[in-house]
């Protein structure tokens, strides 16, 4: 392992880094538009163009789009090696911080980080035995701290400047040859059905970061959902899912299209059925229709939120079934990652909601602690029960905590350098999700947030298990918070167990409160609906008090 120095931490400009990650990733971002829009032109020409001149055309156009394809990849790459650099920004200020300590105790740093304690004189001499035995304990403590930050630099620096060695050696080899030469042997085992892409983060996050971005088009072509896979860098799932994002988009459309034209009567309210059997299939076509209309339009408002005029979003995941997430900042390059899970009602076409949420977090968390780079996630990546009724029981928390454990697991693989720390946040059943992902063996994350939730089916935070936390620590780690006219935690009791924000259940709790909309009658009742959903608005204080737990500074 690279040991770095002293004198080298102290010369590097780890946020000149992370600006710069930022910069190649939204030139990435214009280039992969700009060549769609070239793409379609292309396309749109080629149609009209017949013969062997024409053929030849499109072979020539598909090499191109190829081309441009790897040079987005390769940015992809840049980017995500200048973002591992930033991540150095942390530990140069504990660094810093710790040799300042040092330096207070009386005690010199060598540039290889040994720390020698100061020399007790007192005179007396079992006095200065004692207190010297004391100035040395002391100082191979922080010894072993600054060793322990000085081998973390000397990884990810050179780590990051490997990568982006391999990527200008990969950006420029695509100036002489275009086209795709030999595959990697593990790529081309996947793309032969002799092999599978590896499931666990770590290792799909380990085997991506040793390949060309010609090998990574590869893949991409053959799993286009390779976007949605965990363990990927954000900043690469970022750029496979916005070309998922059209092709998906043109899929929903050619199906809405195709069964309109299945039935043309029918989409008129014509010549509708007459029999019980054929009304079960224009119940079924009319199912197919609107979940094709849903998907429509839930793309639409994804790519609203992750379009040119909202800048440091990242498109982390997306499928074929309504889910998606989207980050406010990179959750790569930040110390701070936070993840907003949502309850019921929260279909695709709602996430400009989520990001709404997010956008508070993000500024709470800031205002907590401004120096630290903080990212905020809004996962929309399970089925949410539609209604009410559909929330009473818990098929679909179990079914998306699985899918939320791959996901942290999937943040925590790819975060370079120190571990950044981690929260989640459940609002009304998303707050149950969580408490079921968080069973054995262990939600990866290092505090949970349960906002407005009906219970997680659990009868206190020792049943609960986060990735590194022992379990008589939970209290410190998991949070709760109801607003006091929220009717869910009262009700969800009776369904889902203990309310988080019970005594009983020994979470930390704290206040939140809404200004309801007052009406007759309502005014008299003991709850408001609305409360429900006003726990990031501004005024709040309880998004205060989620912003200090995002970043670690939450008093207690």
């Amino acid at each position: 392992m690279t040991r770095a120095t002293m004198s080298q931490v102290s010369a590097w400009h780890a946020a000149a880094a992370a600006t710069a990650g930022e910069a190649v990733a939204a030139a990435d971002s214009e280039f992969t538009a700009v060549m769609g829009q070239v793409a379609q032109l292309v396309n749109s020409l080629l149609g009209e163009w017949q013969g062997a001149a024409g053929t030849a055309a499109e072979v020539r156009a598909v090499e191109q789009q190829l081309c441009a394809n790897h040079i987005g990849a390769a940015l992809v790459d840049i980017a995500d090696a200048f973002a591992a650099a930033g991540t150095l920004e942390r530990v140069c200020g504990e660094v810093e911080a710790l040799e300042g300590e040092a330096r207070a105790h009386g005690c010199r740093v060598g540039d290889d980080g040994v720390v020698t304690a100061a020399r007790s004189g007192t005179g007396d001499l079992a006095l200065d035995l004692i207190f010297q035995a004391g100035l040395d304990a002391e100082a191979k403590r922080m010894q072993a701290r600054l060793i322990a930050l000085l081998d973390c630099a000397g990884a990810t620096d050179a780590d990051a400047g490997a990568r982006l060695t391999a990527a200008g050696v990969a950006l420029a080899a695509l100036e002489v040859e275009p086209a795709v030469g030999q595959l990697d042997s593990r790529v081309a085992a996947v793309l032969g059905g002799t092999a599978l892409l590896p499931d666990e983060p770590s290792e799909l996050c380990a085997l991506w970061r040793s390949l060309t971005p010609a090998d990574q088009d590869a893949l991409f072509a053959f799993d286009p959902l390779l976007g949605a896979r965990d363990g990927l860098p954000a900043l690469a799932r970022d750029h496979y899912n916005r070309l998922s994002l059209a092709r998906l988009t043109a899929a929903a459309r050619d199906r809405q299209r195709w069964l309109t034209d299945e039935h043309p009567d029918w989409s008129r309210g014509q010549q509708l059925p007459t029999t019980p059997h054929d009304w079960i299939r224009l119940h079924d076509w009319e199912a197919e229709r609107q979940r094709a209309r849903d998907l429509l339009t839930g793309y639409a408002t994804v790519a609203a939120e992750v379009g040119p005029a909202e800048p440091n979003r990242l498109l982390l995941d997306l499928d074929g079934n309504g889910h998606a997430a989207i980050a406010l900042g990179n959750p790569d390059a930040a110390s701070n990652v936070a993840t907003f899970v949502p309850g019921t009602g929260s279909a695709l076409d709602e996430i400009d909601q989520g990001m709404n949420r997010v956008r508070n977090l993000l500024g709470a968390a800031n205002r907590a602690d401004a120096s630290a780079r903080t990212a905020v996630i809004a996962w929309y990546g399970y089925d949410a029960p539609p209604t009410l009724s559909d929330a009473l029981g818990d098929r679909r928390a179990r079914q998306g905590a699985v899918l939320l454990d791959a996901f942290e697991s999937g943040l925590r693989a790819t975060h370079p350098g120190p571990p950044a720390r981690a929260t989640v946040i459940g609002h009304s059943y998303g707050g149950t999700l969580i408490g079921f992902a968080a069973r054995e063996p262990g939600l990866a994350a290092d505090a949970v947030i349960f906002v407005g939730t009906p219970g997680v089916d659990a009868s206190d935070v020792s049943e609960l298990r986060l990735v590194g936390i022992t379990p008589d620590r939970n209290t410190f780690h998991i949070f709760s918070t109801a607003d006091l006219a929220d009717p869910v935690p009262v009700l969800g009791r009776y369904l889902h167990g203990t309310n988080p924000v019970d005594r009983e259940f020994l979470a930390t709790v704290f206040t939140s409160s809404g200004g309801a909309v007052c009406l007759p009658v309502v005014c008299r009742m003991p709850f408001a609906v609305s409360a429900h959903g006003k726990y990031w608005e501004p005024g709040n204080p309880g998004l205060q008090v989620q912003g200090q737990i995002i970043t670690g500074d939450y008093p207690r």
